[in-house]
C-alpha cells in the first residue's frame, strides 16, 4: 500500500491540506501520516505516536507548542477517519523542512502533502519558505496546496 505524508501545522490552510489529502489517499488507495513539527526545544523525548479514532475533543486546549501540535495532528487523524482514510500522526521535534523530508525518507512515503502560507516578501526573506525547502530536498513528488480560501 502507498504511503502519503501530510505536514500540518496550527493554521487554517491546515483544513484544506488535509482536505486535499483525504482526495488524495482515496483516488490512490493510500494510507497517510500526518505529521507536525514542533521546535526541537519544545519536543518531548523521542517521536510521539497518535493512533487514528481517538476524539480530539477530548483533550483540553493546547498550552504549549508540543499540546498544540499533538492537537492539530488528532484533529487532521479525526478528519482522514471520518472520510474513510487509514491514517496515523506523529509530532516530530526538528527544523520544519529538515524533518518532514527526514521522515519522508525514513518512511518511503509516495507524496508529500502541505500547504502554503502565502508569506509576505518580507516574511519569506525573515523566515524562509519552508515548502520551498521541502521541495529543494524531497526525494519524491511534493503537493503544495496553494488556495488562500
Amino acid at each position: 500500500m502507498k504511503t502519503l505524508l501530510v505536514a500540518v501545522d496550527n493554521s487554517v490552510i491546515a483544513r484544506k491540506v488535509i482536505s486535499l489529502t483525504t482526495e488524495q489517499a482515496l483516488a490512490l488507495q493510500a494510507e497517510v501520516v500526518v505529521v507536525c513539527c514542533v521546535d526541537a526545544s519544545y519536543a518531548a523525548s523521542g517521536p510521539f505516536e497518535i493512533e487514528a479514532g481517538e476524539d480530539p475533543g477530548d483533550f483540553g486546549l493546547a498550552l504549549d507548542e508540543q499540546n498544540t501540535a499533538e492537537a492539530v495532528v488528532r484533529q487532521a487523524l479525526a478528519e482522514l477517519h471520518r472520510a474513510g482514510v487509514v491514517a496515523r500522526g506523529r509530532v516530530l521535534a526538528g527544523e520544519s523542512a529538515e524533518t518532514i523530508v527526514a521522515e519522508a525518507n525514513r518512511l518511503n512515503v509516495a507524496m508529500i502533502i502541505m500547504g502554503r502560507r502565502h508569506l509576505s516578501s518580507f516574511n519569506r526573506l525573515l523566515k524562509g519558505s519552508c515548502s520551498a525547502a521541502v521541495i529543494e530536498r524531497a526525494s519524491c513528488p511534493v503537493l503544495i496546496d496553494v488556495r488562500v480560501d
